[in-house]
């Protein structure tokens, strides 16, 4: 994808789905109307106007598949395709054969599905019988001909089981999988789910085995992908930085906009100051648009690139947006 500015999107939900890591499992769901929808969607555009930019957007929840108003949102977006892309983040168990096809009518940069690991282990965090609903989801979707990504959160419960999320990806020709480690947010959170050094270098090894196996194999339909931070140290391919308050913004279901979903410290709601204000002029997104890179990191020779690794993660383990990745192993 050509560089843009990318917006994640959540979306209210009128149905009970639940999962164990859910980044907003704490916030307060807040229905907003169809008028109320329309009124970010143009914030948006104006964003994209003053910064000269093109945009995408991941649409996500909760369940965004729940939102009454989730395909009337993809109607504005088809009518400004040359400016905004679009995808969809889903748990992937709503995705019947007639879903698929309205999707697909609107064209999806891609759709992606989470999965957890084994069927034991996927339906423990997400919910009894989700492993099978998400291979049938995935089998609507590939029927479509839609580029559809699994998505793997990888935990301290789950990360040894990465290979079986592969070889489940290509038992359904999957086209990509992709992960990134547990952040411990909300009331409900458990920081002892987060993986420790040892593990993360553990868990790094175990993806690019997997993606090595993959690249040689022929006639192969399914790709990982290794440029979340940290992970370009097991690959060489080129050093992750993180985009958060830069060119990623997040709008939370009830007007909220907060720098990156895994970030949730609230910048202001959009019923009350514009997007493109509060992104112009609040001095903790100005911050992160500084990139500073944290004094643990100033030797190492990633750090203009990586700027010290997870910013989420070092915030929700130490409070604090400027420390060196918990998991990284430069010292």
């Amino acid at each position: 994808m050509v560089k843009r500015f990318v917006l994640q999107w959540h979306l209210s939900e009128n149905c009970n789905l639940k999962c164990l890591h859910c980044y907003q499992e704490s916030h307060q769901p807040m229905q907003l109307n169809y008028e109320q929808l329309v009124d970010i969607y143009e914030q948006f555009k104006e964003l994209l106007k003053k910064l000269k930019m093109k945009g995408h957007i991941n649409i996500t929840g909760g369940e965004p598949l729940c939102n009454p108003y989730l395909f009337k949102i993809l109607n504005l977006i088809k009518k400004n395709q040359d400016l905004i892309t679009f995808s969809i983040l889903t748990n992937g168990t709503l995705i019947t054969e007639d879903i698929a096809k309205k999707i697909k009518d609107y064209n999806p940069y891609y759709v992606q599905v989470s999965l957890e690991g084994s069927k034991k282990t996927n339906d423990y965090i997400r919910g009894k019988g989700t492993y099978d609903k998400i291979a049938q989801g995935i089998v609507n979707l590939k029927k479509q001909d839609i580029f559809t990504s699994i998505s793997f959160t990888a935990t301290k419960l789950n990360y040894k089981e990465f290979p079986k999320v592969v070889k489940y990806a290509k038992k359904y020709k999957v086209n990509n999988v992709w992960s990134d480690r547990y952040i411990p947010l909300g009331d409900l959170a458990d920081k002892n789910m987060a993986l420790n050094y040892k593990q993360t270098r553990e868990y790094l090894t175990i993806m690019n085995k997997e993606r090595n196996k993959l690249m040689k194999l022929k006639n192969n339909h399914t790709t990982i992908s290794m440029y979340r931070a940290l992970q370009f140290q097991m690959t060489n391919d080129f050093a992750y930085g993180c985009t958060a308050g830069d060119t990623l913004l997040t709008v939370m279901e009830n007007g909220d906009l907060v720098p990156c979903r895994r970030m949730p410290i609230v910048i202001g709601n959009l019923f009350e100051s514009k997007m493109f204000d509060l992104y112009a002029n609040s001095e903790l997104l100005k911050e992160l648009r500084r990139k500073k890179i944290p004094d643990e990191c100033s030797d190492c020779e990633h750090s203009e690139m990586c700027h010290g690794g997870l910013k989420c993660l070092t915030y929700a383990i130490y409070n604090n947006l400027n420390h060196k990745d918990v998991g990284c192993n430069v010292n």
